[in-house]
Order: structure tokens, then sequence, then C-alpha cells
């Protein structure tokens, strides 16, 4: 039996592997900005809690990334902070890229789920300044392997079964 179904990429860029040494910081903002507002000067009701996550690939328009979620507190809004460092030494840093979440999805586990939660998330990248936008295509020149997702510009079928 042939089955033929008909799909498109909806990525507009190609999403790349990466080399070893790179990671994704996240920034958990453990309060709402509207609270803000109602605080006095020395309080900090956005303090920040970083959590540190393995890049699995990137682009220019965004990454996934895998992380440990121990209580389900990844949620928005977050910062995301993107670095690559080799024997200690920060290599390249881009700081506070805007961005959202598109897809969560749970990551299976080599040890107990009652124990660790491993998640991976895909987040799209926002509107970057051009000192961000150099910086990320400086990152993606130096610090990825290889294409991992072309981008497809066309319809295609697949033969299935």
């Amino acid at each position: 039996m042939n089955k033929k179904i008909e799909f498109i990429e909806r990525r507009e860029y190609e999403r790349f592997n990466i080399k070893n040494g790179a990671i994704a910081m996240i920034k958990l903002l453990l309060g709402k900005p509207e609270q803000m507002k109602d605080t006095s000067p020395g309080e900090n009701i956005l303090a920040n809690k970083l959590k540190y996550c393995q890049i699995i690939n990137i682009s220019k328009g965004g990454l996934a990334f895998r992380y440990i979620d121990k209580n389900g507190d990844l949620n928005e809004p977050i910062k995301l902070d993107v670095l690559f460092s080799k024997d200690g030494i920060c290599l390249t840093y881009l700081k506070n890229v805007p961005c959202r979440t598109r897809w969560v999805s749970h990551a299976p586990s080599k040890t107990s789920p009652s124990q660790v939660k491993i998640h991976q998330r895909g987040v799209q990248f926002g509107e970057m300044t051009s000192n961000q936008t150099a910086k990320l295509d400086h990152f993606l020149e130096k610090y990825t392997i290889g294409i991992c997702y072309p981008k497809i510009k066309h319809w295609e079928s697949l033969d299935l079964f």
C-alpha cells in the first residue's frame, strides 16, 4: 500500500548542530513585571534564577535546548543568554536575547522519572539589536557543526509503506 503525505517545512532558517561547549542560560523571572511598580527601590521582586541548558540545535530564528525541570518552574517570562566556552574561557557571549517558547516536550530519561524530569524546549528569537544579530551570526559561523534540519522551500511528498 502506497500513501503519500504532503507537507511544507515551516522553519524560516536552517538549523545547525552545535559544537561541545555551547550553553544556553535561562534567567527565570520570579515575579510579574507589573508587580515591579508596587515595590520599593530596595526590593527586587523580579529576582533572577539561572538554569544552565544544553543547546540541541540553533538557527538564525531560534534554538532548541534540553534542561532539567525539578519543580515545573521554567515558565514564561524568561530571558536567554547563549554562550560558547572552551577550556573555561568564554569565547562568545550573546546576552539578553528576546525569545518566546514555541514548544515543550518531555525528553526520555535514563534515570527514574520520579527523580529527574528532562524537558526539551524550542524558542523563537524576537527582535534583536544589530550587536546581538552580529554575535549570533558569529556564533553560527564559528560554533556549529553542520546542518541538522535544512530549510525546505517547496512542497514534498513522502512515500509511506
